[in-house]
């Protein structure tokens, strides 16, 4: 009862320091157009695998792409999930090094019936908002202008979901799963326009903050059928797995109340004097529109060894109205490819690199949104390993660590190509903990 305590007690504590910190997860120039950057919603094993999720089902990892997965879950696991963002910036001209460490995702999920009924919980960010730049131009009214843009904040989210299996045959089951989400978050936005040949010209500057509270849900099925044969060779008996999937993820407008001000001012964006209040606004509703989004999966299997899978998203932000002449919304389309293998994954006595969880994985998607009639596509290319760590009792930890490789928009047309490298790290903690002991 101690261990069941203090594990729960210190998950709580991470969830309330990550929800009373916030978290500045990006450097992105995209990051201003909509709701910002959308974040990935998986786990430390399916960033590694290409970020594929809607067709794996484990039940020792944790999957809330699709809650039908949870279904599967036979140990108490818990995964505390760390990122690493490193950001090239080049506009064709000059090129930028960003940085941003920050918690992925922080979840607990477990059997409440075994292979029948799961139950999760956790916290993840959902998009991110993170710029700070400045441009100069001239203007043939006007004389020379400067624009000073910052942005910061972003959208998390916490859910509660259910998993349910149901047995078709003896080789076959159906499981269906559903997540209530809670929607919630902050962000602030700066924005100063200098007239630098104005000797008496009012400079504008626009402060705004804007705080989010909402629920939304996401649904999730699975069918999957087991095939078996015997090796020629061993005389083994070799299982093989193919299980497809499907999710949806409702429409969102998501309730928010903005506070506004923007007032003019002489002098520098540093040293200034305010003249005047041109418009403030306090608590003013609002909202913040994320599409119907669904996906299609699958993954093939051979028991204890390798694993293949697939995944298929689409996202219509047509059907959403662009306030910003600058942008416009777009139809998303991402592919997702995975591979994973395990030479023998309970090889005890023999070499531990062969107990080694090897993951390759590959994802390609354009955006949410066009520039000036451009189209931002975005790819990535990922690595990565679980490592199994010594057992201490009913305990199984895993250590995974991951890495992406992808490149988000191009160097042309005013637009910036970013080069990144992600670098995660999860840490699985399996546990068989909510199961009466019996003593003779």
């Amino acid at each position: 009862m101690r261990k069941i305590s203090t594990a729960v007690l210190l998950f709580v504590c991470l969830c309330i320091s990550s929800i009373a910190f916030a978290q500045t997860t990006t450097n992105s120039p995209y990051s201003k157009y909509g709701v910002g950057v959308i974040r990935p919603q998986s786990f430390s094993q399916n960033f590694a695998m290409g970020g594929t999720a809607i067709g794996l089902r484990s039940n020792l990892n944790i999957n809330s792409k699709n809650p039908a997965s949870y279904s599967d879950l036979i140990v108490t696991t818990i995964e505390f999930n760390f990122m690493n963002n490193a950001l090239w910036l080049d506009d064709g001209n000059q090129s930028q090094y960003k940085t941003n460490p920050y918690v992925a995702s922080l979840a607990l999920a477990f059997p409440v019936i075994q292979k029948t009924w799961g139950m999760s919980f956790g916290l993840m960010p959902v998009t991110s908002i993170g710029y700070d730049y400045t441009n100069s131009y001239t203007d043939e009214n006007v004389g020379s202008v400067t624009e000073i843009r910052k942005g910061e904040g972003g959208l998390n989210k916490f859910y509660f979901g259910n998993g349910f299996n149901v047995k078709l045959d003896s080789s076959s089951n159906l499981a269906f799963g559903a997540n209530a989400n809670f929607y919630f978050g902050r962000s602030e936005f700066d924005s100063k326009t200098i007239f630098g040949n104005l000797s008496q010209g009012l400079n504008i500057w626009d402060l705004s903050e804007s705080t989010t509270s909402d629920f939304s849900f996401d649904f999730g099925t699975q069918y999957q059928k087991n095939f078996s044969r015997y090796d020629s060779t061993s005389l083994e008996k070799e299982t093989y797995v193919l299980t497809v999937g499907a999710t949806v993820g409702l429409a969102k407008e998501l309730n928010t109340k903005q506070n506004r001000i923007v007032r003019s001012f002489i002098g520098s964006a540093d040293f200034g004097t305010i003249k005047d209040t041109i418009l403030e606004t306090n608590n003013s509703e609002q909202t913040i529109n994320m599409p119907l989004e669904y996906g299609v999966g699958f993954s093939f299997e051979k028991k204890n060894k390798w694993i293949i899978a697939f995944d298929y998203n689409i996202a219509d932000w047509t059907s959403i109205a662009s306030t910003n002449p600058l942008y416009s919304y777009n139809k998303v389309q991402s592919f997702a490819a995975g591979f994973q293998i395990t030479p023998k994954y309970d090889d005890y006595v023999g070499s531990y690199f062969k107990r080694i969880a090897y993951r390759f994985g590959f994802r390609y998607s354009n955006s949410y949104f066009t520039i000036k009639d451009n189209q931002i596509n975005e790819y990535g290319i990922t690595f990565g390993t679980g490592l199994p760590l010594r057992r201490t009792g009913t305990s199984v930890p895993t250590l995974n660590l991951g890495i992406e490789y992808g490149k988000r928009g191009k160097a042309t047309d005013g637009l910036i190509q970013e080069t990144f490298i992600n670098f995660n790290v999860g840490i699985i903690i399996n546990d068989k903990w909510f199961i009466k002991r019996k003593y003779n």
